[in-house]
């Protein structure tokens, strides 16, 4: 009993490095994650799933998010603000997914101690690089799928399969795990006796469980099925198909970031030999070990492999935040191998082996939590942010509440503005995407002829806005404000009827 009680306040006490984390990456959060917390913030205030002004569009990839921080504002009466809200309510499913490897230690294999050191390693190494992923469905992500699994491994298969629900509305590739509890059930099959009769009475047991993990998954995409369709008239988000369209137009695509880039930050350097760090020498100990003798921890192997498979099929640009899941299922391998090095020397008679191998666990510990730290550290929020707010500051006093503004990065002006936004790559006005992938991108200014346009350095359209001359007629240059990273940010305001036909 002292000594579940010592672990629980070591957990409780862990829990304030995400804390510390939240406060350190502060509110100025990516782009994209105030596009889904434009819609929270139009859910808290009853306007409904809108981006500003109807119709509902689904134009974010995470809508359990938005949902979950749309209705925790509406229940706070919008006293607090929703991207504060957000920050919080992810940082405590970071907390909650430490939590849950530790409740489920047993059904992971893991004593009460082993259980400790993998749960403060998922506690202290949810960061990889200097990214800001708090706010976003990143750790909500990370928590369902640890909850998902370890339900599934301790035989609450309903429940199991309620919770892959959840997660597939979390982000689509959520659907995934599903089929990594079925070749988990699969597995468990081939283990058994070679004695027919009992492989076919066991293969109809596990049946029955994926039936009820199924018949739980199901009952949530009934109800998200029932809602979507009434409210967008489709169940899934836009963003697959703009990310694959901005993929085929030449961005970055996911397999060239991660095979080039992301897998170089992850766990902290070596010296310039990623592969050669602590990090990843634990991780590959911890593949071994599933592989030797814990063989309930290859479904995070599988999950592995359905992810990357998944993404590279479907090509998709590659933004920064798609490899975080990769990132935190490999830290769970990477808390195995620890805890591999920690009970082989702790099962040892001799006291020293046994100091040992709890200085080694708090030693890989610490350099997980200060490869985290550093990144928090580096972290100064989006370059974007102070420019995008004054951008989103200005429409407020210049533009009407009805007037639509057309731009490129959506997020802090929607946000900020308040204001009708027509999204020039798609994501939130959905009419956009087939003509973006024709890179018919004057299409949109001159067929839904927003009040105002603003042009980017970042993604400079005026040659080909200009190239017939109509734009000139049609638009005129009000202000420039400083633009992310310099250069200018130039607002265009659309001439009136009246005006333009004037001699």
């Amino acid at each position: 009993m002292r000594r579940t009680i010592l672990h629980r306040t070591v957990l409780l006490s862990a829990g304030l490095f995400p804390v510390w984390c939240a406060l350190g990456q502060g509110f100025d959060l990516n782009d994209d994650a105030y596009i889904t917390l434009t819609y929270a913030k139009n859910l808290a205030a009853g306007r409904g799933f809108v981006f500003n002004h109807p119709p509902a569009t689904l134009g974010t990839t995470t809508p359990l998010l938005a949902l979950a921080v749309g209705a925790l504002g509406a229940l706070l009466r919008n006293s607090v603000p929703v991207d504060t809200l957000a920050v919080w309510l992810t940082t405590a499913a970071w907390i909650a997914a430490g939590w849950t490897v530790f409740c489920f230690r047993r059904v992971w294999g893991l004593t009460d101690a082993s259980g400790l050191v993998a749960a403060l390693a998922v506690l202290f190494g949810g960061w990889t690089g200097p990214l800001g992923v708090l706010g976003s469905e990143a750790f909500l992500f990370h928590f369902l799928l640890i909850l998902a699994l370890s339900l599934h491994l301790a035989g609450r298969d309903l429940a199991a399969g309620v919770t892959v629900g959840w997660l597939s509305l979390t982000r689509g590739e959520g659907v995934v795990a599903l089929g990594v509890i079925g070749v988990s059930l699969v597995g468990q099959w081939s283990a058994t006796a070679q004695n027919a009769a009992e492989q076919n009475r066991h293969a109809a047991r596990l049946l029955r469980r994926f039936g009820w993990s199924a018949l739980g998954f199901g009952v949530v995409c009934v109800l998200w099925v029932f809602y979507a369709y009434r409210t967008f008239g489709h169940i899934l988000p836009v963003t697959l198909a703009a990310k694959q369209t901005q993929a085929a137009l030449g961005w970055p695509s996911f397999t060239h970031e991660l095979v080039n880039s992301w897998w170089r930050h992850w766990g902290g350097s070596a010296s310039g030999y990623p592969l050669l760090s602590p990090w990843w020498l634990l991780v590959g100990l911890g593949l071994a070990t599933a592989v030797r003798s814990r063989r309930q921890w290859l479904v995070w192997l599988v999950w592995l492999g359905g992810y990357v498979g998944g993404y590279v099929v479907l090509g998709v640009a590659g933004y920064w935040w798609y490899q975080v899941p990769l990132f935190l299922a490999l830290q769970l391998l990477f808390a195995l191998g620890l805890v591999t090095v920690f009970e082989h020397l702790s099962c040892s008679g001799a006291a020293g082996c046994r100091r040992l191998g709890l200085t080694v666990a708090t030693l890989g510990l610490l350099w997980s939590m200060a490869a985290s730290a550093r990144a928090v550290v580096a972290y100064q929020g989006d370059w974007r942010a102070t420019t995008y707010r004054a951008l989103a500051a200005w429409f407020r006093t210049q533009a009407q509440p009805t007037d639509r503004i057309a731009f490129h990065e959506v997020g802090y002006l929607g946000f900020y503005s308040g204001r009708p936004v027509v999204d020039l790559c798609g994501l939130t006005t959905p009419e956009v995407l087939p003509h973006f992938a024709r890179r018919d991108f004057a299409w949109p200014l001159q067929m839904l002829s927003p009040e105002w346009y603003v042009a980017s350095p970042t993604w400079d359209l005026l040659p080909a806005l200009r190239h017939s001359g109509w734009f000139d007629v049609a638009y005129r240059r009000v202000a420039i404000l400083p633009a992310p990273g310099g250069g200018e940010l130039q607002i265009f305001q659309r001439v009136r009827t009246e005006e333009a036909g004037a001699p």
